[in-house]
Order: structure tokens, then sequence, then C-alpha cells
């Protein structure tokens, strides 16, 4: 029997005809299996193999000389040197008064800002000076012969004075920050650093990323206090260095106080800068589908771009992450009842299109501290001496709100925080009333979030009922005034003259004696009705101008 040859090649499937590593163990295969009795370090590695075999190729002079374009040629024409869009000055002129009148107008735009030279048109109002420099020193003064060094322009006439302005210079106290101002005083102690939260310069560096990045900027603000947190700082910046971009007002939590007090506000605010009415739930929300189509009137502003971005500012607590959570219509950023829950701005897409930003709340660096802790800027539990801000709750809420919340009567600023102790009974030894607990702590700490027994963590979360007033409307028109003109054009006015008497007209005089008697008579019944003429009178006669009460200017 002869005996058959086995064959021991590797074999192979017809989707893979080669191996995927080669078996060799040449020192230039990267894949080879690794020496045996070595350990690592010992022998080459798989990068070291692929860099030396790099070092030994060589290039492929024939690929590189082929050229993967052909080269063009652009024909001369005279349209490439000439200018592509011309004004005359008339049409500045024209354009930069047609623009100053609408400055101001929250509702006009300007549209296609690249195409417009914005320069020339916003920088007319810049002095320049006329001042003839020939007529003030020669040139044979200045580079001639005669030419004489110029002194200096100093402050100072004498050294005296000199050393006063460097030592006013080396520290002024009322630019100290580090220092807290008490009234009119400046006292020494060191602020606390909870009250330096939202000051810092990453906040604020995140939130100037937000305002770069963003076609829209919304300004979140608190229906209960709208001007006390709304940031006219931030507002006049992007005025001023970043006027390509649109401003919105959204005033959120709308629930929270009257909608008499919304409509006033939103009236009020509406003639600088657009307001919108806004209440952020998820399930039932307020203001959406308004502020939505807002949004998309905006868009049509930006044809050009591919994206529209919306960011959102204000000052901590406001809502704003709730806000993007309403529109968006699910849970898309992390929303806590505290401040600061925002750490770092990030993108939401509520469209192919419109995309959210949502920025850290920033709080700008002077105000009052007990300001701060009403605005919801600060954080509750981490005030020192939180009895010490109670008197700004007390003089803002009303008696009745703070008697149905605590069930307390018959207090005052000076004695209210103890009544409240004394009622859930929090007391320090000796049987004295705790009243950093009654303003801050709660019945059973701040481990039981749901019976707490708080004054500022109430008045923070909406429990405490508060709003600001709306500014009166003032009137335009003086009343008086117009009266006075209205007087004055009856004066001026030319009645037509009367006739002569004839003998008819004596005729009817003389029956006019025979009724006397009678008339006497009826003079009781005159003198009654006089008043009554005297208020009918001005109705009838001095009625053409509207909307005024002469009444009032006759009694």
């Amino acid at each position: 029997m002869k005996s058959v040859k086995k064959n021991r090649h590797m074999k192979r499937s017809k989707a893979q005809p080669f191996p995927a590593f080669k078996s060799s163990t040449a020192i230039t295969n990267p894949y080879r299996a690794p020496p045996k009795g070595l350990k690592e370090g010992q022998y080459r590695s798989k990068e070291t193999i692929r860099r030396l075999n790099m070092y030994k190729e060589k290039p492929n002079f024939a690929k590189m000389k082929i050229q993967p374009t052909e080269p063009a040629r652009i024909n001369p024409d005279r349209r490439w040197f000439g200018n592509t869009r011309v004004l005359t000055q008339e049409q500045m002129e024209n354009f930069r008064n047609e623009l100053g009148n609408v400055k101001n107008d929250p509702r006009t735009h300007i549209i296609k800002r690249s195409k417009l030279p914005m320069s020339l048109l916003t920088d007319s109002n810049i002095k320049v000076d006329n001042s003839k420099i020939l007529t003030l020193e020669s040139m044979e003064e200045t580079f001639g012969k005669k030419s004489r060094r110029k002194r200096p322009k100093l402050s100072v006439s004498t050294i005296e004075e000199l050393v006063n302005d460097v030592n006013s210079r080396v520290y002024d106290s009322n630019k100290d920050k580090s220092l807290t101002v008490i009234g009119d005083h400046v006292s020494e102690e060191t602020p606390n650093v909870i009250f330096k939260k939202g000051t810092s310069k990453r906040i604020w560096a995140e939130l100037y990323k937000v305002i770069d990045c963003s076609d829209v900027v919304v300004q979140v603000i608190d229906a209960r206090d709208p001007m006390g947190t709304r940031c006219l700082r931030l507002e006049n910046y992007i005025r001023k260095h970043k006027s390509s971009k649109v401003l919105v007002l959204l005033m959120n939590k709308c629930d929270l106080v009257p909608s008499w007090v919304t409509a006033a506000w939103i009236k009020h605010l509406n003639r600088d800068i657009t307001t919108v009415a806004f209440h952020a739930s998820v399930t039932n929300p307020f203001g959406k589908n308004t502020f939505i189509q807002l949004l998309k009137q905006y868009s049509q502003l930006f044809k050009d771009r591919k994206h529209f971005s919306v960011g959102f500012i204000g000052y901590p607590n406001v809502g704003k992450s709730s806000v993007i959570n309403t529109l968006k219509g699910n849970k898309s950023c992390k929303t806590a009842p505290i401040p600061g829950e925002t750490r770092i701005w990030q993108y939401v897409c509520l469209t192919k299109r419109i995309h959210l930003i949502d920025c850290p709340g920033v709080t700008p660096v002077e105000g009052d501290e007990s300001d701060k802790i009403l605005k919801g800027a600060i954080r509750v539990e981490r005030i020192p001496d939180p009895e010490n801000y109670i008197y700004k709750v007390l003089k803002v809420l009303q008696k009745e709100a703070l008697v149905h919340r605590y069930g307390v009567k018959d207090f005052n600023e000076e004695n209210f925080l103890e009544l409240v102790a004394a009622k859930f009974g929090k007391y320090k030894k000796g049987k004295i009333p705790d009243v950093s607990i009654a303003a801050r702590i709660g019945e059973r700490g701040c481990e039981c979030v749901n019976k707490h027994v708080l004054v500022l963590y109430d008045f923070q979360r909406g429990r405490l009922p508060f709003y600001t007033e709306p500014p009166k409307e003032e009137s335009k028109v003086d009343p008086s005034e117009e009266i006075r003109k209205h007087l004055e054009e009856i004066d001026s006015y030319e009645f037509p003259k009367t006739a002569e008497i004839e003998e008819e007209d004596v005729e009817n005089i003389c029956n006019l004696k025979e009724t006397e008697e009678e008339g006497e008579n009826k003079e009781e019944k005159e003198e009654e009705s006089s008043e009554s003429q005297l208020e009918s009178y001005p109705h009838n006669t001095l009625s053409q101008i509207p909307n005024l009460d002469y009444n009032a200017f006759l009694t």
C-alpha cells in the first residue's frame, strides 16, 4: 500500500481567498507571533515595525508628476475691477435718516446687513476735529531750525500736587469690591462667599459664548419682579456691540401674579422691547404657541443661514431651563428649584433649523445682598444669619398672606420670627425661640422638603404671593392746555352779525311783558333745575375734544 501525503496547506474560503494576517515570522511583519522566551519590550512592537517599513519605502515619482486638475484661465473683464455696489451721498443721508427714525422701534429689523455699509451709516455722529494745524503752529516751528521741544501736558503744576495725585491713585475705598457697603458708609467686613455665586469669570464667559452663538437673545425675567430681574447692563451691551442680534423679553412665572398685572407689565415693556408672557410647564403651558410663532417669524430674517440659534439668558432660578423643556415638550435640560443647577451652556434642537441654547444664570456684581435673596439668586440653606433679611420680606408681603400661611396674628417686624418659632415648637436652651430655624430651616429641618415651614424658602418658591405693581401710565396730553386752546378757538370764531330790529320785533317784546307775572311763579322751579343745567352745559358745548372730562375743571 502506498502512503498518501495529506495536504497540509490551510484551507481558504471563497469569501477570504487570502489569510487576514501573514503567518510568516519575518522581522518586517508587524503581525508576527511574539518570539518565545522574550518579554514585552525585548522585541520590536507593531508601531516600530511599521515605522521602519515606511523608511524603506521608495516614493512613486510617476504618480507625483500627474496633476489632479488641468490649469484653468479666467477671462479678462473690466467688471472684475469695478465697484459692485455704489451709493451716492444723498442716498446714504436718506437711509441714515430713516435708520435713525426706526432705530428704537423693537418691531423693525434690518435685513441683509452684510450688503449695507453699516460703518458709514452709524459713525456719522463722531465729531471730527477740523482745526487747522498750520494756523496753530507753523512748519518751521515744528520741523525747521527754530523747532523747540513741546512741554508735556500735565494735570499738575508742582511736585506737591503730583505727590498728592499719586497717593490718591494708590488706593480708593470706593472701588474696593472686597468691602461691603452699609448705607453710605463702607465697612471693613469681608463679604460672604455665598453672595458671590453667579459672578465668577467662568460663568460670565459662558454667557458671552451664548450671546456670540445666538441669532436671537431671549432674556427671561420673573413676572413677580420684572424690572428687578432684568439686566439693563446686558441689554445695553447687546444694542451697542451686537446690534445685529434680536433681543426679546420672556416674562416667566405668570401663574404667580394676577392676570391684570401681567397685562399691564406686557403693555409697559412692549414699548421698548418685544415682550411675551409665558408659563413654563410641560403639561399645561401658557404662551408656548405665541413664542414659537415669534421664533418662526424671526427665522425669516435669517433665510441665508442653515441653522437659527436662540439663546436664553437671565438671573439664576428664573426658569430658563424650564422654558426650553416646555418648548421641547419633554425634559431635555436638567432643572431644579434651586439656583445654579445649570453649570455650562448646552444645545437643544427644537426643529431641524431652530436650535435652543441654555445658559447658566448670571448675577451682577453690584447689588444689595437682601435683593439677591429676594430674587432667588442665592440658596437659602447656605445663608448665614437668615433672620437679618426677614425685614425686607415683611415689607414686600401683605399681612394677610403671612397670617394665612403661618397662622400668627398681631405681629410686627421684631417679634414675627419669635411667634413663628413658638408656633412650631422651635426653641433653644431655656425655652428661647430659635429665630434662625424659623427663618430658614423649618419644621423638620432641610431633610424634609414637603413640610418646610420656611419664610425665605416659601418666598422664593412662590408660596407667599407678592408682585410689584406696574407703573401708572402718565397721559402725554395736558387736559388744561387742551381746554385753553379750545376756548381760544371759540373766542377767535367770528359769529354772524344780528339783523336790525323791526316793528314786528317790538310787538313781540310787548307780548313778553304780559307773561312776566306768569314767569315769577316759575322762578322756584327754574332754580331747582339750574344745577342740572350747569352739569349738562359743558357736555353740550365743549365736547369736541375726545377723552377729556371738563366737569373736573369746572368744580
